[in-house]
């Protein structure tokens, strides 16, 4: 009977990962294998105020625009994957004293409670440990990472995927998803992005809100959660040309950078009607100020990691996230911070067939979709 359910324990499921977010729902849908396939990525735009500040308001009309868009892409899988918003997870790492096992809970719950902006009562609280307590010194305190989040967020979340006739199989946090995403894309079976002595930063730039985590070969060291985001960008340059958010966003994509106030040979040559309009210089006037607070949000939560543990070696930093494709970002990051500046590039996980249909849009989308694929690849492990 033991061996039974561990069997049925252990099976793999068919999963999707799905991200809800401010401005867009994206699906991922993956077939095991090394490397993973991609089956399925599609998105479809958030219903409008049905996520404000980056949590669920409205649970019905996002279940319906979930259904709507399975069913159109004839997406049979029905366990999920999914992510709760930055705005609404904390995550940190402690230290408690080394206990027994079975006392472990209650010492990360009264520890935690001193870094959680709620009623302890009133959140969902997980954590994992980082150090194996049977490697450390007798007295060496155990270092775990917690997170917790509202019981009301994680029930409006779930409320939205039952109501969409899906199952919640596991509820992640973004910015370990797009570390997931981000590690597989290492192409290597042990992925270290870093050696053990530096440290690697991952910025996942999205649309209501930015994350910054820092790692040590596969070791966690801090997430922090950062307040401008994709869409800050969008609104400096609604504001400055008077135009709707749609129509500003696609003025961003389509011209906006952020590192030079000349035209590129690349935009010489595609020239349109609207290029004149919507000119470099002008547009790299409007976002400055937005990048510049990026920067010094960036800068203030490596330093404060800095204070924390010391001097530390800075080695690269990878960006994900929508937000990540907006022009010339690598460049003036890595001008600014005086570190190695890249794009994670999250697809080149996965085995990509160029004639299938999703190709084109997976591909438009590039980072926009490591949050879904981290999703979709953890529902691919084992259930333990």
């Amino acid at each position: 009977m033991q061996n039974a359910l561990k069997r049925l324990l252990n099976q793999r499921v068919s999963t999707i990962g799905l991200e809800i977010g401010t401005s867009m729902i994206k699906v991922v849908e993956l077939r095991p294998g090394s490397p993973p396939a991609l089956v399925r990525s599609v998105s479809a735009p958030t219903p409008p105020g049905s996520v404000k500040e980056g949590a669920l308001v409205e649970p019905q009309l996002v279940a319906q625009e979930i259904r709507n868009l399975l069913t159109a892409q004839h997406i049979k899988a029905r366990f999920v994957v999914t992510a709760l918003p930055n705005q609404s997870a904390i995550t940190r790492n402690i230290s408690v004293p080394r206990v027994d096992r079975k006392d472990l809970d209650g010492a990360v719950r009264w520890e935690a409670e001193r870094y959680i902006p709620y009623p302890i009562d009133e959140v969902v609280l997980d954590y994992d440990l980082l150090d194996e307590p049977a490697g450390l010194p007798q007295d060496s305190p155990i270092e775990i990472v917690i997170a917790a989040a509202p019981q009301e967020v994680i029930a409006r979340q779930v409320e939205a995927i039952r109501l969409a006739g899906l199952e919640p199989l596991i509820i992640d946090l973004k910015p370990f998803a797009a570390l997931r995403a981000v590690y597989a894309a290492q192409k290597s079976p042990e992925p270290h992005l870093t050696s053990e002595s530096d440290v690697a930063v991952i910025l996942e730039i999205g649309a209501s809100g930015t994350s910054i985590t820092l790692v040590r070969g596969q070791r966690v060291l801090m997430t922090r959660n950062i307040t401008v985001s994709a869409d800050d960008f969008t609104v400096a340059i609604q504001r400055g040309y008077n135009l709707s958010f749609a129509e500003a966003e696609e003025v961003k994509t389509r011209y906006a950078t952020v590192s030079s106030q000349t035209e590129s040979e690349e935009d010489l040559l595609n020239f349109d009607a609207d290029r004149e309009r919507y000119a470099t210089a002008r547009l790299y006037e409007l976002t400055r100020p937005v990048l510049s607070d990026l920067i010094n949000e960036v800068r203030r939560s490596l330093e404060f990691y800095r204070v924390q543990s010391g001097e530390v070696i800075l080695s690269r930093m990878l960006i994900t996230g929508g937000g990540a494709k907006l022009r010339g970002l690598p460049g003036a990051l890595s001008d600014a911070l005086g570190m190695k500046v890249e794009l994670a590039h999250p697809l080149s996980a996965l085995s990509v067939d160029p004639n299938h249909p999703d190709t084109e849009l997976a591909n438009q989308l590039g980072e926009a979709l490591a949050v879904p694929i981290g999703l979709a690849l953890r529902g691919m492990d084992r259930l333990d």
